[in-house]
């Protein structure tokens, strides 16, 4: 079993062992650790830390993820997976950072995000810097009026003929 693998699952065992304050201070230190290096860890470093992350945030309270949450999603090396689960996170308060700001999302995670989500999730992708044109149609596709006026009032969105004549309409 190479020294990763034993890691995880001496991390499984911890995780059994504790309870959810535990969880949140392991979490909390995980961050910590994360944000200092960010910039300087290799894409295998931020795996194991994404691996972890995602571990640790399914045991822990919303309270909790939404902390993280804030504190990852203007980091423009976050771990991906991690960005994902909370971006997809049903909870807004969770959601919204990395909705807004997470720079790990892709464009076809936006657009499935924007096609099942609530219209908070909806509001919070319409504020991102910039929207490419499948995501900016899904939004005033699905999107009530206040979807609709922050997407036609961002500078960073990309209409296609659909969306402009849409919004026009």
């Amino acid at each position: 079993m190479s020294t990763y693998a034993a890691l995880l699952t001496e991390l499984d065992g911890a995780l059994a062992a504790g309870g959810s304050i535990r969880h949140s201070t392991i979490l909390q230190r995980l961050a910590d650790l994360f944000q200092l290096g960010a910039d300087n860890y290799s894409d295998d470093q931020i795996a194991v830390f994404d691996d972890v992350f995602v571990r640790l945030v399914s045991r822990i309270e919303t309270s909790a993820r939404a902390a993280l949450a804030a504190r990852i999603a203007p980091i423009t090396r976050a771990p991906p997976a991690l960005s994902r689960v909370l971006a997809s996170d049903d909870a807004i308060d969770v959601a919204a950072p990395v909705l807004r700001h997470g720079a790990r999302l892709s464009g076809a995670t936006l657009a499935e995000l924007a096609r099942t989500k609530s219209q908070a999730h909806l509001l919070a992708i319409s504020l991102r810097d910039y929207l490419d044109r499948s995501v900016t149609d899904i939004l005033i596709d699905r999107g009530d009026r206040d979807v609709l006026l922050s997407t036609a009032r961002n500078p960073g969105a990309q209409f296609s003929d659909f969306g402009f004549s849409t919004i026009i309409a």
